[in-house]
């Protein structure tokens, strides 16, 4: 029993000894391999983009030279877009200034055939009551007299000037390049000034001098009788050919004075006399060159 202890056993042996069969030997992956090596013979190879590529200074000028002309081709194209839009904005606001100038050049005009009317018609009222009877009227006395007197602030000339404001303010002046159009619209600014500062003189001057003789002297039935009580205005009244057969009276004739009448209309005449010529008539020509400029700068017919 003791020899069969100390011999080993089989299935010991068996049991350590490694089965060549069950061995893992390892292969080598070709396909693997393969990838890897073409990769690292690329590396190897330079590309002209690469680190380690030096670039030659031709090709810094050609970079350089592309990327300045597509900047400059960017700024020209902006340039020229930015053009046209100023150039039909211009053209737009130039349209707008023009339909307002051409409308006050008709106001105007209008103005000037009324006022050269009444001009006439002062003349003969300070003629008539130089030395003419003041109880027995002419029929021509009261139509001077109206004319005168009482047709005064319809025939003050106030031009409109918003679009020319909104450009001023706005500074959409700048769109007009031309020099000429821009330094007559100045000259155009003061013409309009002045001649609202001259209407502001020849309105004082009615209401101090003009409001308080016609309160006291004027007989207002004539007025009413020739405006047929309202339906007629004043200056349609006066300029139809068919008048009233009253005559009309000067109220408070007792107090009445030739002197007075007289020079109240003289200095009124010289009044009207200078707005007409060196106001609304210096307006209406600068107008007129306005106009022209417009029409020929933006082809306005």
């Amino acid at each position: 029993m003791a020899d069969d202890q100390d011999q080993p056993s089989l299935d010991s042996n068996a049991t350590d000894q490694p089965d060549p069969s069950n061995e893992i030997i390892p292969v080598e992956d070709t396909e693997t391999i393969k990838p890897i090596q073409q990769t690292e013979n690329m590396e190897v190879h330079k590309h002209p983009h690469h680190v380690a590529h030096k670039k030659k200074w031709g090709e810094y000028l050609l970079e350089f030279f592309m990327l300045f002309l597509a900047v400059f081709l960017g700024f020209v194209a902006e340039n020229i877009r930015e053009h046209q839009v100023e150039q039909q904005r211009a053209t737009e606001l130039a349209k707008n200034l023009y339909n307002e100038i051409y409308a006050d050049s008709i106001s105007v005009q209008q103005k000037l055939s009324s006022r050269n009317v009444k001009e006439k018609q002062c003349a003969y009222f300070i003629s008539y009551v130089r030395d003419s009877s003041l109880t027995t009227l002419s029929p021509s006395f009261y139509p001077a007299f109206t004319w005168s007197f009482i047709q005064t602030v319809q025939l003050l000339f106030d031009p409109n000037d918003g679009i020319l404001n909104q450009l001023r303010n706005s500074g959409e002046l700048r769109y007009f390049k031309s020099s000429e159009l821009q330094a007559r619209i100045g000259e155009f600014s003061v013409a309009i000034a002045n001649l609202r500062s001259r209407n502001e003189k020849e309105y004082s001057y009615v209401e101090f001098y003009l409001r308080p003789f016609t309160l006291k002297y004027y007989d207002f039935a004539w007025y009413e009788t020739i405006t047929q009580h309202g339906k007629l205005t004043l200056l349609n009244a006066l300029n139809q050919s068919e008048q009233t057969s009253y005559a009309g009276k000067i109220v408070n004739v007792d107090k009445f004075s030739r002197q007075e009448a007289g020079n109240i209309a003289s200095y009124y005449l010289l009044m009207l006399r200078g707005t007409r010529q060196q106001y609304y008539g210096k307006y209406a020509t600068i107008n007129h060159q306005l106009l022209q400029i417009l029409r020929k700068e933006y082809h306005i017919k």
